[in-house]
């Protein structure tokens, strides 16, 4: 284009300029701020900044995002708290204290580490390490599969009896029981490392699950535990029992002369339990001396608590079994057992007994079960 084109098109240009109608541009402060949109929300690059009549709306806008910064946040925490407590599987036992409860044993694999809970607090006395101990168990295999029953003791009506400490084989059982009080449900689940390949094989756990299982502590015998009642005199032939203190052995003076060679049996204080019977675990104290030489061999006080022992069927002497059948529970009574009533012509000399002697016994019957 030439020189000359040129300028004719910008005569031209500025010609219709001057001909468009004149409108005045307000100014800032001509116009009200209710007047001006905030832009900044949607500010692009290049975009000039907001005047300063948006500086509320700016700080309100910077206000709106914190709040939501906070609310998303809190539900991020939130959701993963929930998810973090979310409840873990467990096995209900549902039922009363002393009777067999329903079990329920959920399809999913249990939490890995061994759990003890209380399902019901006892009111009786604290259990101690050393006390001798009767509970009820009922245990189940749980797997991701759900579980099943390996152990009842309400079913064969046969409770675990012995010390807290060595009640089960189960260490981690044993320990839980002891500073509980009699009367109190545990609930106990037992990685297969917890109970042991010896103890896992007898109740055939598999390696890949758990085992579960409710505690009823139903007795608990303390050192001190003896029976109750004014005791009665024997005649000057038999051997004479003067009571100990709690948690002591009584005394028992021999008296001069030949030992009978029959069985005796004496009842010192009448029980008002129910009577022993055959096959029953019998509970009790009890304190054994020669009538030879009026010296003790053998005494539960001496062990620091009431022992158990089967009894009718032949696990011990039998002079035992032949007189505690039948006796109530609460009583205490007086046995002069002669050589063939008890370990025979061999004796037992690692107790120092001969097979000539006779033992004398006195046993307070705790309890039968």
């Amino acid at each position: 284009m030439s020189e000359v084109e040129g300028r004719e098109d910008a005569e031209t240009e500025e010609t219709q300029e001057d001909a468009r109608p004149k409108v005045k541009m307000p100014q800032a402060r001509d116009i009200g701020r209710s007047g001006i949109t905030p832009h900044g929300l949607a500010a692009t690059k290049g975009r000039p900044a907001p005047r300063s009549g948006t500086r509320k709306a700016a700080k309100r806008r910077k206000v709106i995002y914190s709040a939501v910064a906070v609310v998303v946040v809190a539900a991020a925490v939130t959701g993963g708290v929930l998810y973090a407590n979310r409840p873990k599987p467990s096995v209900k036992f549902k039922g009363a204290f002393g009777k067999a409860p329903a079990v329920s044993v959920p399809k999913a694999k249990p939490a890995p580490k061994q759990q003890v809970k209380e399902l019901i607090h006892g009111t009786g006395p604290k259990v101690a390490s050393t006390d001798f101990v009767v509970a009820h168990l009922v245990g189940y295999q749980w797997g991701a599969k759900g579980g099943k029953e390996l152990l009842n003791t309400y079913k064969k009506g046969t409770p675990a009896t012995g010390t807290a400490s060595q009640l089960t084989g189960l260490p981690a059982l044993d320990k839980a029981i002891a500073g509980r009080t009699e009367g109190t449900r545990l609930e106990l689940t037992l990685p297969y490392a917890s109970v042991g390949d010896q103890v896992a094989q007898a109740l055939q756990l598999p390696k890949t699950d758990d085992f579960v299982l409710s505690v009823d502590v139903i007795n608990t015998f303390g050192k001190s535990a003896s029976v109750k009642g004014t005791q009665q005199t024997l005649d000057k032939s038999l051997p004479q029992v003067t009571p100990g203190a709690p948690g002591q052995a009584p005394t028992v003076k021999i008296p001069s002369g030949s030992a009978p060679s029959k069985l005796q049996v004496k009842t010192l204080i009448q029980g008002a339990g129910p009577a022993v019977a055959k096959g029953k675990t019998l509970i009790g104290q009890y304190d054994g001396v020669l009538w030879r030489t009026g010296k003790e061999f053998d005494s539960s006080y001496k062990h620091g608590a009431p022992a158990g022992f089967p009894i009718g069927v032949g696990q011990v002497i039998p002079g035992w079994d032949k007189t505690l059948v039948g006796q109530k529970v609460g009583s205490r009574v007086l046995l002069v057992v002669p050589p063939k009533e008890g370990y025979g012509s061999k004796g037992s000399p690692q107790a120092g007994i001969k097979g000539t002697d006779t033992l004398v016994f006195v046993v307070d019957i705790l309890g039968a079960v």
